[in-house]
């Protein structure tokens, strides 16, 4: 760069700074942050990748741009960096491409558009390959390499715009913001830029930005280059980023790099463990791209913190250990990936409720439904440190145990958790008699004054109301959550039995017994509603038609003569969209397509609910879905299934829309063509029998072939071959090692 050239850029950059200071001036550094006062609207179309506890969120040029609320890169609940953009001339770059497929890297290809260059001359629009790479690892680094295609060398300048606010990620959400600390001035120093933050909760948070090579002018918001390149010369510029949370008071658990420090190195051998799966092949490429996206986003949500390894719930907003969808999606995909229910078993375990804790709606034997890292949970302005306000993980953690062990033959796992078990079974049985609740039945209603309303899988505001359109009031048991008492406790006896235990197995199925008659005189309507979507205050009965009700036939908690109700009441068209079970009835007054959980469609709810359909016999009806959530997947980006998309019907448009602030990729839904699939090849293991059972197969239409290498029931293996032929699912065994005995029940 000549003096002159470089003089120039000074001065912009003079000039940037003194109407920055003048704007800055008038309020204090307190004060100093984005209004994210409002819920976001869209981030259908952000470019998605993660590595442990990075995140980021990008538009297809790789920008983040300040005024696109929830796009940033994040780091352990709270934004990091809310502005990186790259700019000629002034000019955003023209997309060409966006692909984030390997989950932690994302490459942009962008040209020029018409730009008049610093020499006055016009350079012609597509001149320029601007190839765009970030890349979380270890290392966070943004990679950019300009290349001329022109015949004529070309000098023009290149802008990096860089800026954080560091956002409590609550308050990006939508909720009202907290506490403040002080907003630092960045500190510039050769090539180096540290944006810092000191919490109002004593941590301070730092991005630092190394340039390579130095830029030719940088000031606390850009760095400017004038790049000079003969035809066919290329330009490179390497951005890094250190991201740091600091404890100021010495507090290691509540601090960290995204280093070793944060469980970098655990994060990797976890991601790897993950990695491990059967191989399986069938004839269709397009379910194949499917299930291979499902499986590798299950790996990209592996996150490690300290020695907590557990999958995240979903990108962006529930990048934290959540109770229910951890033990959901490791129960959808225990044919998978055994070891992700063990490490999830002993994780959740560790953070068992011990206490009454009001805030936290914490109780013995609990286990949790949130934990968050973030300034506004270290400050207590929101429960979840950890939070506990679920009715559902607790049955949930005895159900996954069992069905671990039903896969591994892992008794040394049931024994080393056997004390977590009875403090479980001892909340649910409190839970169950507790005068302020629902007698007889799990229930819930937040002690806390920051709890949530709903505490089962629909958990939004709205999302169980009654067949007048009226929200339904707490106490609350909903009908699913029955279904898993019931479900955890006959699981659980088995276990017991095998152990030696007969005297308590035979307390929980009385106790089973029980349950199930009370909840079939209690719930049962009848009509057109068949079970009630919950009992509420006053034991009133909601009876609006929803997607509950499914999720009990894989329980096993609804007589046989009853199942046929809930399934054709599922499949008809107010219900069944044709690409999946909506979660409430299109001619219930609440109804709305749009909404999180009024009548939008969930991959996890279908898989399960699809789960219960093969159970009870319903095999059409189990094709039906799975082929709805399939055809779902294939038009979403990457073949990705979003965490819920909105409900209108296939009839009324070819694709499946999309709910504009789903969390993509989420844990549950990577989960929901993993458990399908197996349900589909009738999958049903006893490994304390050495038996795999294999339970009325069925394969689709369009999979008319499978093949599983590698899939492990105790410790034998087993490879299987699924053909269709003259519309019937025929098995074949083509190897096997170990003791293992398969039977097919056709």
């Amino acid at each position: 760069m000549t003096d002159q050239r470089q003089q120039t850029h000074k001065e912009q950059l003079s000039k940037h700074s003194r109407e920055q200071g003048n704007q800055t001036a008038k309020s204090s550094a307190h004060s100093r942050q984005l209004d994210y006062s409002t819920h976001i609207s869209d981030i259908r179309d952000a470019i998605t990748v993660k590595y442990n506890q990075v995140f980021l969120l990008a538009n297809s040029v790789g920008d983040i741009r300040p005024k696109d609320h929830g796009y940033g890169m994040y780091f352990r609940d709270m934004c990091y960096l809310d502005q990186m953009e790259l700019r000629l001339q002034g000019q955003p770059g023209v997309p060409l491409l966006a692909d984030a497929s390997a989950g932690n890297r994302a490459v942009y290809e962008l040209t020029n558009p018409r730009l008049q260059l610093p020499d006055g001359r016009i350079l012609s629009k597509e001149r320029l390959s601007v190839r765009r790479v970030v890349s979380l690892r270890e290392d966070v680094t943004q990679t950019i390499e300009i290349n001329n295609l022109d015949q004529v060398a070309v000098t023009l300048d290149v802008e990096l715009r860089f800026g954080s606010h560091f956002t409590d990620m609550f308050t990006i959400r939508g909720s009202k913001p907290g506490k403040r600390g002080t907003l630092q001035t960045p500190a510039t120093h050769r090539g180096r830029v540290v944006l810092k933050y000191d919490g109002a909760d004593n941590h301070t948070r730092t991005t630092t930005l190394r340039f390579s090579p130095t830029p030719d002018a940088l000031d606390e918001q850009r760095a400017l280059y004038s790049i000079s390149l003969k035809p066919n010369e290329m330009a490179k510029i390497v951005v890094s980023y250190e991201l740091e949370d600091e404890d100021q008071q010495g507090n290691e658990e509540g601090a960290g790099k995204h280093t070793d420090k944060t469980g970098a190195g655990k994060h990797a051998s976890f991601s790897e463990e993950l990695a491990q799966t059967p191989t399986i092949e069938t004839n269709n490429a397009l379910f194949n791209r499917a299930l291979a996206r499902s499986l590798n986003d299950l790996r990209m949500l592996a996150t490690a913190n300290l020695s907590d390894l557990y999958l995240a719930a979903g990108i962006p907003w529930y990048v934290a250990l959540f109770g229910r969808d951890s033990l959901i999606t490791a129960f959808e995909t225990l044919a998978y990936h055994p070891a992700l229910a063990r490490s999830t078993l002993l994780l959740l375990a560790q953070y068992q409720g011990t206490r009454h804790n009001a805030f936290q709606d914490e109780e013995p034997g609990k286990i949790l439904h949130e934990l968050r890292v973030g300034e506004r949970a270290n400050l207590r302005e929101v429960p979840m440190i950890p939070y506990y306000g679920t009715v559902d993980a607790t049955p949930w953690f005895l159900i996954l145990l069992a069905e671990y062990v039903r896969w591994t033959g892992d008794l040394a796992l049931f024994h080393q958790l056997r004390e977590n078990v009875n403090r479980a079974l001892k909340w649910m049985d409190a839970n169950e008699a507790d005068a302020e609740n629902i007698a007889g039945y799990l229930t819930y209603g937040s002690r806390s004054e920051k709890g949530l309303l709903n505490q089962g899988w629909k958990d939004s505001d709205n999302g169980i109301v009654n067949a007048d359109g009226s929200i339904c009031q707490p106490p609350i048991a909903l009908v699913e959550v029955q279904g898993y008492a019931y479900y955890a406790r006959r699981a659980l006896a088995r276990l017991l039995d095998a152990t030696g235990a007969h005297a308590h197995a035979a307390h929980l199925e009385q106790q089973a017994a029980d349950l199930k008659q009370r909840f079939n005189d209690d719930f049962w309507l009848g009509g057109d509603t068949g079970y009630a979507l919950c009992l509420q205050r006053g034991r009133r009965a909601s009876s609006a038609v929803a997607s509950n009700p499914g999720q009990t036939l894989f329980t096993g908690i609804v007589p046989q003569e009853r199942t046929q109700a809930i399934a054709e009441r599922l499949m008809k068209d107010d219900m069944f969209c044709g690409w999946g079970v909506r979660t409430l009835s299109a001619k219930e007054k609440a109804y709305n397509p749009l909404d999180y959980q009024t009548g939008s469609v969930w991959p996890h709810d279908n898989a399960l609910i699809a789960l219960g359909m093969r159970r009870q016999g319903y095999i059409q009806q189990m094709d039906a879905i799975f082929t709805g959530i399939f055809q779902a997947a294939t038009h979403f980006p990457e073949f990705r299934l979003p965490e819920v998309f909105d409900g209108f019907s296939m009839d009324k448009y070819p694709r499946p829309v999309h709910y504009p602030v789903a969390c993509s990729p989420q844990a549950w839904a990577a989960g929901a063509l993993p458990l399908l699939l197996q349900t589909a090849l009738g999958l049903e293991p006893d490994a304390l029998t050495q038996t795999l059972h294999i339970h009325r197969p069925h394969l689709s239409d369009w999979l008319t072939s499978v093949t599983v290498r590698g899939l492990r029931i105790g410790d034998s293996t087993v490879d299987l071959q699924y053909r269709k032929e003259q519309g019937v699912t025929l098995v074949a065994v083509l190897a096997h090692s170990g003791p293992v005995n398969i039977s097919v029940q056709y």
